[in-house]
């Protein structure tokens, strides 16, 4: 399996100012969730979608791409994600199955990424 793994993870947050860059377990969201898609055995990728410099350099410094800056349009607390996700694999064509990663969502398992993995296949 050539599997992605899409983490978007905008800066703007106004409910949780740089809600992605908040401490869980000792650790930032983003970078909970970049380690849990570099431990999967079946994710080759791991892809941070993001408008924020400092997210981007953490992310990097944790093993993900950037391969390009999130343009603004797509990261307003009115953006749809899918619309990121469709940017993005125009932007990347080579990607043909990936999965989506939210760092919000801290208690996710690397053994839950890998189920949902298997369960569609």
């Amino acid at each position: 399996m050539n599997i992605a793994a899409l983490i978007p993870a905008r800066g703007g947050s106004k409910g949780i100012p740089n809600k992605n860059l908040r401490i869980f377990k000792g650790t930032t969201l983003i970078e909970r969730t970049i380690k849990q898609a570099i431990e999967s055995d079946y994710i080759q990728r791991v892809i941070v979608l993001t408008d924020n410099m400092e997210i981007a350099e953490i992310s990097k410094n944790s093993g993900a791409e950037i391969p390009f800056i999130r343009p603004d349009y797509l990261a307003t607390d009115k953006s749809p994600i899918i619309e990121t996700v469709i940017y993005t694999l125009e932007k990347l064509p080579e990607l043909n199955d990936f999965i989506l990663l939210q760092p919000t969502s801290p208690l996710r398992r690397v053994s839950d990424i890998e189920n949902i993995i298997e369960l569609r296949n």
